[in-house]
């Protein structure tokens, strides 16, 4: 009898931890459960510069994710970036927003910020946000601040 509860407890503790672990993967991978769901929307955004945002990134809107960035491809005819963002259904976006490019810090990946407007109409899905900001280099910044400090 003994030895049949110990076995119980270790496979108790190993679901526990297969548990964990899927619970974790998913928490680092970026999933969200309206991923699984279908209740989001998309909306579009054309940047010139991305600065090395990837698919799956987070979208905020003052510092609060609402989305996820679902692909970033170049269009061939304008050398623009397409960037179409998946936003959960029950955030409304303003037709005026503008969208940024922002990262996490110096070491932090990049992210989109949204800055919405205040127009009384929304964005429907499969609209386009037409105001963006390009992302900052860090390396242009230091070659502009280098260049300020000569003068």
């Amino acid at each position: 009898m003994q030895q049949r509860t110990i076995e119980i407890w270790v496979g108790l503790l190993m679901l526990l931890a297969i548990l964990a672990f899927v619970f974790m993967s998913l928490k680092v991978s970026g999933l969200n459960q309206s991923d699984f769901t279908g209740q989001t929307y998309e909306v579009s955004a054309n940047f010139t510069d991305v600065g090395g945002l990837k698919a799956r990134g987070a979208v905020r809107i003052a510092g609060v994710q609402v989305g996820t960035v679902k692909s970033v491809t170049l269009n061939p005819e304008t050398y623009e970036a397409k960037v179409v963002l998946s936003l959960q259904k029950g955030i409304n976006i303003p037709q005026d927003s503008s969208a940024s490019i922002t990262s996490s810090g110096i070491l932090g990946d990049n992210y989109v910020s949204i800055t919405p407007g205040y127009a009384a109409q929304n964005l429907t899905p499969g609209g386009q946000i037409m105001t963006t900001y390009a992302a900052t280099s860090l390396t242009s910044l230091i070659s502009t601040f280098m260049s300020g400090a000569k003068s």
